[in-house]
């Protein structure tokens, strides 16, 4: 019986121990550089290369060619001519975008993504996008986050938690996602503020060897082609050289041809896809909308941690909302600035003082591409303020952090008095 059982069995354990060693036994080779590779990575705007360490790793460190993170959320789906990745690219700049973020990804997501780029964070520089609108009451969805959550990053940052107070914030927070039972012992540890033992460290680095090599070996097979299919082709609709006032004149043409079917200056394939059909349901539906208080504001705190712990210098910009139509669905206005000023408020009160603040430019024409995404107008001015901030000196921040900021009493503030 036994014989039968391991002539049946023998074959698919010699298999699947084959896979293992050959995954194991791979070098992992995160210095081999290819612009154009890197390109299409920075440019992909997929699940897979957003999670992926090897693709991140390699251009952020790339020194012929100079990547650098743009951290946000959908906003970098809407590429229009005046995109910031075509923009760098058609007036070869001295830097290109690597996008980093999509639908639903929030400050958590961006935070333990962090964890597998720290040596390429170091001493350089980055761009953080924030929407005031991430800052609901249940903070970022468990599904989003799940959705983009790779276990390698846990583990790197379990490699190095020392049980401070935003660790055992972030373990708090990974515990409440739910994201792997097999890591739920080590959170719960690092939660109490309990320190991992060295068969813990044993087993999370082993896991972590299997998870890198694997993360090494197809890396190559998950490109997109956004970089020559959405990117490369508009910088043909750009002026020969950069001229602001051509380039405001160019995006109003291309708004006024694109915004016909609605009041709200909002895209016409938008529109037409996610608003019409439901346009009267949404009247008033966000007037009870709230961003004071949210657990974001401690996700946000983590990734300034992160910031902070490597020196990186960061512009953070704020998006506005359209405003047309938060009036069209009630949303509180001054509810939206008070939010605008808790979140500055945060950021500066620790040293974080380069900020771009378009909160206040939601009721300018094509300055939104849709409801709370800029566009046209709005990439212009966003191009603007970050070209500047990665083309000229900039003085070295000094970070002080405060672990109020992950205390319930901020996040439930309604006020930074």
């Amino acid at each position: 019986m036994l014989k039968r059982l391991g002539l049946i069995f023998g074959p698919v354990i010699v298999a699947v121990v084959a896979v293992v060693a050959g995954i194991m036994l791979m070098p992992e080779d995160n210095n081999k550089h290819d612009y154009q590779a890197e390109q299409r990575a920075a440019n992909a705007l997929t699940p897979i290369v957003f999670k992926n360490q090897t693709l991140k790793q390699r251009a952020l460190s790339d020194k012929q060619h100079r990547f650098v993170p743009f951290f946000g959320s959908s906003e970098w789906s809407r590429m229009d001519t005046f995109h910031p990745s075509v923009l760098a690219e058609g007036y070869h700049r001295s830097y290109r975008p690597f996008l980093l973020g999509q639908r639903g990804a929030q400050s958590l997501t961006q935070y333990f993504g962090m964890q597998q780029i720290t040596k390429q964070l170091t001493n350089k520089q980055a761009v953080y996008v924030i929407s005031p609108q991430w800052f609901v009451k249940q903070g970022e969805d468990p599904n989003a986050f799940k959705y983009y959550f790779n276990q390698a990053q846990a583990l790197t940052w379990l490699q190095h938690a020392k049980g401070t107070t935003a660790d055992r914030y972030a373990a708090k927070r990974l515990l409440a996602m739910n994201v792997s039972s097999s890591l739920n012992g080590y959170l719960r540890r690092i939660a109490d503020g309990k320190k991992l033992t060295a068969n813990d460290q044993g087993w999370i680095s082993m896991k972590l060897r299997f998870l890198n090599h694997e993360d090494s070996l197809f890396s190559d097979m998950q490109l997109g082609n956004n970089y020559t299919k959405r990117v490369l082709p508009k910088t043909a609709n750009l002026p020969k050289t950069y001229n602001e006032t051509k380039l405001n004149a160019l995006a109003d043409k291309y708004a006024a041809e694109h915004t016909k079917s609605n009041q709200f200056g909002i895209d016409d394939k938008f529109y037409q896809q996610r608003v019409a059909k439901q346009l009267g349901k949404l009247r008033g539906s966000q007037r009870q909308f709230n961003y004071l208080q949210s657990p974001e504001y401690g996700d946000l705190q983590l990734a300034l941690q992160q910031f902070a712990a490597t020196h990186t210098n960061v512009l953070f910009v704020i998006q506005p909302v359209n405003e047309k139509w938060a009036a069209y669905t009630g949303l509180d206005m001054k509810m939206y600035d008070q939010t605008v000023a808790k979140i500055k408020s945060q950021l500066t009160t620790q040293g974080f003082t380069n900020i771009a603040d378009f909160s206040q430019s939601g009721d300018k024409q094509y300055f939104m591409q849709d409801t709370i995404h800029m566009g046209w107008r709005g990439w212009l001015a966003f191009d603007k303020r970050v070209n500047h901030f990665l083309t000229t000196p900039q003085s070295t921040p000094t970070y002080h952090m405060q672990d109020k900021y992950y205390g319930h009493d901020w996040m439930m503030a309604t006020s930074v008095n």
